[in-house]
């Protein structure tokens, strides 16, 4: 890697860091202080459709675990909390765990940036990989353990997509399946990643068999995944139930809604050109499920459901695929 890349590397995962340790220590969280202590996390992510998510689960509890297992004086950190319950160990723990992920997730931004089919100039890419970072970190008013892993493993599904796209190999296919495996098992929101495999493949391939097999595979690992926990456990119990009409009465969700308007607009507003356009709206309608999932049984306040969309919104942007027809 020229060092010029690999300067560029560095600085995206410092400001990764860097901003999600201000996130962390410069603000006192509200909205999720009633987890921030192991027995309520516990009680909250092992019952309902947090049961499902697990692998982020596992991540937070062995950090949590690990840092039983040191010495700490935690009032070093000078750590404030709404609820007395509330741990700093707990909270750590969910620093260190999204903090990996939050780099993890700018180093990928790079690489995809520097893709032969992500057009833009050097300034371009520093600054949408930044604003993707600022988003991600954002978000977190609302703290848990598989938002920023999720947000990993989708993009790590784009970059590998187009590897894929440039060399259509059964390797590069079965990795993209162990991907969705994966992040299937971290949080459902994975189908994002169908919904971005459908609109490149179709921008490269029209309505052809180089589009559909990729998709039915692609979607029958995730299936596979989605309703194999499901039947193991032998519950499709969400927490939530129908809050649809709250998501378009109460004050803050409307405020959430706003959000999701704007930063949508945004994206179609610094696109490259029609054709990115289009790739941004063929992806939010085969984003449908998701998002009707959303408004049915999410809180549109917390706009870390978005978030997923807007980081996938300006990439495409910027993606340009040779047409074959």
């Amino acid at each position: 890697m020229k060092l010029n890349l690999l300067s560029k590397l560095l600085f995206v995962m410092l400001l990764a860091f860097t901003v999600n340790s201000f996130i962390y220590f410069s603000f006192g969280n509200i909205y999720s202080s009633k987890i921030l202590n192991y027995t309520d996390f516990s009680k909250q992510f092992h019952s309902g459709i947090y049961q499902y998510r697990i692998l982020s689960g596992y991540f937070l509890i062995w950090i949590y675990d690990f840092l039983s297992s040191l010495n700490i004086d935690y009032k070093i950190f000078k750590l404030k909390f709404q609820d007395p319950n509330s741990e700093p160990q707990m909270y750590l723990s969910f620093y260190i765990l999204n903090t990996i992920f939050m780099v993890l997730s700018a180093s990928i931004l790079f690489f995809i940036t520097e893709t032969t089919n992500f057009v833009a100039t050097n300034a371009e890419k520093i600054l949408i990989a930044s604003l993707a970072i600022f988003a991600m970190a954002f978000a977190q008013f609302v703290i848990v353990p598989y938002d920023i892993s999720s947000y990993f493993f989708l993009l790590l599904f784009f970059y590998f997509l187009l590897q894929y796209l440039q060399k259509s190999s059964i390797l590069l296919l079965a990795f993209l399946m162990i991907i969705i495996l994966i992040s299937t098992l971290n949080r459902e929101s994975s189908a994002l990643s169908l919904s971005l495999a459908g609109t490149l493949l179709y921008s490269k391939f029209g309505f052809k068999r180089e589009t559909f097999q990729p998709i039915l595979l692609l979607g029958i690992a995730f299936i596979a995944v989605y309703f194999g926990m499901r039947f193991l456990n032998q519950s499709f119990s969400t927490n939530d139930g129908n809050l649809f009409s709250q998501n378009f009465s109460e004050p803050k969700n409307i405020l959430g809604l706003l959000f999701w308007i704007t930063f949508f607009i945004f994206s179609l507003i610094i696109a490259k050109n029609r054709n990115a356009k289009q790739q941004i709206l063929i992806f939010h309608f085969l984003s449908l499920p998701y998002i009707l999932m959303c408004f049915y049984t999410g809180i549109i306040y917390e706009i870390r459901l978005y978030v997923p969309l807007f980081l996938t919104s300006i990439l495409l942007g910027r993606t340009e695929l040779l047409r074959i027809h």
